[in-house]
């Protein structure tokens, strides 16, 4: 079955993914891609307004998560995909195309949905065993905001205000990052992706949701320790400009 055409929207984040030709590595050192696709973001930004809360590549993907407050997803994703193309095949010599097919993306529409997906791209170099926090993977916007390594190309929005975590003792951002989820709460974040409009992966014997478990004796979800310390109303504090 084909995949659905992903919905427009100004007011939710999506998650966007798109691999290598072949799943290849791509055909420059993975510094000189990072270098590539962080200009072309920084761009977009100065363009078209895209807020973007996460980047991460990898050896032969990236994932993004990012907001277009002018509902134009297919447009920012074309010129993101045409460009980097262009410019790695500039600085290879080669023509041959280097993504595999169009970017994969799903909108998430709940605060309780879009933490967990934020921490799930953050993850990915961990998982794939390439370093053993979050934190110190270097192609990583995370790794930038929380080392004071230099200047990202582009800003980065902090899903959090800075007193998110002050009631939680021993429980900071980071180590929230780097506790490691559950096999079957990864499938159900990784399953709720491959749709357009995210929604976890459900239990087959009592159609319940698979919500992830936070790792802290107060809360039971990542919902509900959210939902405490960032109630509805106070939603603009969720989105916080990082001046680096």
């Amino acid at each position: 079955m084909p995949r659905k055409p992903i919905e427009r929207s100004h007011q939710n984040y999506y998650h966007i993914t798109a691999r290598s030709n072949n799943r290849e590595l791509f055909y420059l050192p993975i510094l000189n891609v990072w270098d590539i696709m962080s200009s072309k973001l920084a761009q977009l930004q100065c363009e078209h307004g895209i807020r973007i809360a996460a980047f991460v590549l990898m050896n032969n993907h990236f994932h993004l998560l990012m907001l277009t407050p002018k509902e134009d997803i297919d447009r920012i994703m074309y010129f993101f995909m045409k460009e980097v193309t262009l410019e790695i095949q500039k600085c290879t010599g080669r023509i041959n195309k280097i993504f595999g097919g169009r970017y994969k993306g799903s909108m998430i529409d709940s605060f309780g949905y879009l933490v967990n997906v934020y921490k799930y791209i953050y993850r990915n170099p961990i998982e794939a065993g390439l370093t053993l926090r979050a934190e110190q993977y270097p192609y990583s916007s995370l790794f930038f905001n929380q080392n004071n390594f230099g200047r990202l190309a582009f800003a980065t929005e902090q899903l959090f205000p800075a007193h998110a975590f002050e009631d939680y003792d021993n429980l900071t951002e980071l180590e929230w990052i780097n506790q490691k989820f559950e096999k079957h709460e990864a499938d159900s974040i990784k399953c709720g992706l491959q749709k357009t409009v995210f929604a976890y992966e459900r239990e087959r014997s009592t159609g319940r949701p698979i919500v992830p478990v936070v790792k802290h004796p107060r809360k039971k979800t990542q919902e509900e320790l959210w939902n405490d310390l960032l109630p509805e109303e106070n939603i603009e504090l969720r989105l916080i400009p990082y001046n680096g």
